[in-house]
């Protein structure tokens, strides 16, 4: 009973105060990733190991040996003077000139010459905690959980994420359970535009842009005086660029692989097909996907015609 209790006061006191529950994010500061890869890569406390910017990085979850080093969730961890408007190209120009000469596979090199880059030229460390974006099994997991939560069969979820969630009371609710989980939305404060930049990368998109047009977007939404997770489905689905939500990709390598189970054989697959046939043929227009542009008078232009067509 205590520890019922001692949740439950927990739980109300962050719904009243207004703040983003935590859920299944991760929250990691430098001085954390630092002390955690000194443990793994069995490093002294007064030394500095040639691999250990990579570890770090990868903790932060700010490089891949595949895709090599992300910028946006790297630069949080550092504060930029105020009066210094260039610090964002000096330091691209820093990476670009460091890099130049290294080859490919010297990944602890790369990653190395890049966290140098960010302390001489970005800024100074930030000690707060900052987000690391969630990866694919993380975000496979979420959503696995709010499919188990909110009783939806495998089927279900292939129609849902084939129509980004935007079919019916049920795909609506699992969506905002996906990126209630994921931190990146909230009923009274609406998405967490902050932390959709850093889990969408952001990398060729300029962040007051994306600032700007995701709160002209919410505003317009908002006006329209949707349900909750009608809400948050649509402003997940039109406010942001594809992929900066709950992550497309981890979404379809999700749902296929659970929903090929389903399928024994030929004539299984021709009956399911059948069967979907008139769900999905009024769907086409939400199939093609939402249109995003970063353009705030842009957007909403493109917005009207797509909102006005799905309200009921």
């Amino acid at each position: 009973f205590p520890s019922k209790l001692t949740f439950l006061i927990t739980f109300t006191v962050a719904a009243v105060s207004g703040e983003f529950p935590n859920h299944k994010v991760v929250l990691k500061s430098l001085q954390e990733v630092e002390f955690e890869c000194k443990q793994y890569l069995r490093i002294p406390a007064d030394a500095e190991g040639d691999c250990e910017p990579r570890c770090e990085q990868i903790l932060l979850r700010a490089w891949t040996d595949c895709h090599g080093f992300r910028s946006v969730p790297f630069g949080r961890h550092f504060h930029p003077d105020h009066a210094d408007e260039d610090f964002l190209n000096r330091t691209q120009l820093c990476l670009d000139a460091a890099l130049e000469d290294v080859l490919e596979e010297e990944v602890c090199c790369q990653s190395s010459l890049a966290w140098q880059c960010y302390r001489d030229q970005y800024g100074n460390p930030r000690q707060v905690p900052q987000l690391a974006p969630m990866p694919d099994i993380l975000v496979r997991s979420t959503v696995e959980d709010c499919a188990r939560l909110l009783q939806i069969n495998d089927l279900e979820l292939t129609l849902y994420a084939l129509t980004r969630f935007d079919v019916n009371d049920r795909s609506h609710r699992l969506l905002r359970c996906i990126v209630i989980r994921q931190g990146l939305y909230g009923d009274v404060e609406g998405p967490n535009v902050d932390r959709m930049f850093v889990q969408g990368g952001g990398e060729e998109i300029d962040e007051t842009s994306f600032r700007e047009n995701a709160r002209e977007c919410v505003e317009y939404l908002r006006r329209e005086c949707h349900d909750n997770s009608t809400l948050a489905t649509r402003i997940v689905n039109y406010c942001f660029p594809p992929g900066s939500g709950p992550g497309t990709i981890a979404l379809v390598n999700t749902v296929f692989p659970r929903v090929g189970s389903l399928i024994g054989s030929v004539h299984d697959l021709v009956r399911i097909l059948r069967n979907l046939d008139p769900l999905l043929k009024p769907l086409v227009p939400i199939l093609a996907g939402p249109q995003y542009a970063l353009n705030t008078e842009i957007h909403n232009n493109l917005l009207d015609p797509q909102v006005d067509s799905l309200i009921p």
